[in-house]
């Protein structure tokens, strides 16, 4: 009786047991829906390009400006065929004389030079004279013209000697011997850089 009632108990065990795949490998116990795993995925795929593509702008510089052609920030006045595009020859023209117009011409001889720390003006003194550098207008006597090379040495620009020579009593006068050619021009210093200043 004992070995009927295991028999009964051995085979409602067997019957409750899940059969085993043919090649013998056991299958994994899925916990949800292959719908709920496509889900799933794909939020991780979103996730990981937003990621990216923030990583991707931190990296790249603000206000970044690219230049083209037709870009805004850049001017295109020295493109002739841009601007000829918007702008016809006679608009450009009244535009020239009107601004013509506004041109205000000032008379040079009513300039007023104003006189430097050592009360004299280079500038001032080569617009009142008008012979060349080298064309004597003084007597000098320096026997030793060589002193005077060495003396202009001591001053670091032209301008420097001239206003040290006229303060000395120049260009009648020469004390410190910067003018031995008597043409009322200390050492290398030459009035023409004035003068046409005075013609523009």
């Amino acid at each position: 009786m004992r070995s009927i009632i295991s028999l009964i108990a051995l085979l409602a065990l067997s019957a409750c047991v899940t059969p085993a795949p043919d090649d013998g490998a056991m299958v994994p116990k899925q916990s949800a829906t292959p719908a709920a795993q496509t889900t799933q995925t794909a939020a991780a795929d979103t996730a990981a390009k937003d990621k990216a593509a923030a990583a991707t702008d931190q990296a790249k510089p603000k206000d970044q400006i690219v230049i083209t052609n037709d870009n805004p920030n850049i001017s295109d006045t020295q493109d002739f065929a841009a601007v000829t595009a918007r702008v016809t020859p006679e608009e450009d023209a009244a535009r020239l004389k009107a601004l013509r117009k506004e041109y205000k011409f000032i008379d040079t001889s009513q300039v007023k030079l104003p006189k430097t720390q050592d009360g004299v003006n280079v500038a001032k003194y080569a617009l009142e004279t008008t012979n060349k550098v080298g064309e004597k207008l003084y007597r000098r006597f320096n026997p030793l013209g060589v002193m005077s090379s060495q003396r202009c040495r001591s001053y670091s620009v032209p301008d420097e000697a001239q206003a040290a020579f006229l303060k000395a009593g120049g260009p009648k006068r020469d004390p410190l011997g910067l003018d031995p050619d008597g043409d009322g021009f200390a050492c290398d210093w030459s009035p023409e850089f004035y003068r046409k200043m005075l013609r523009k």
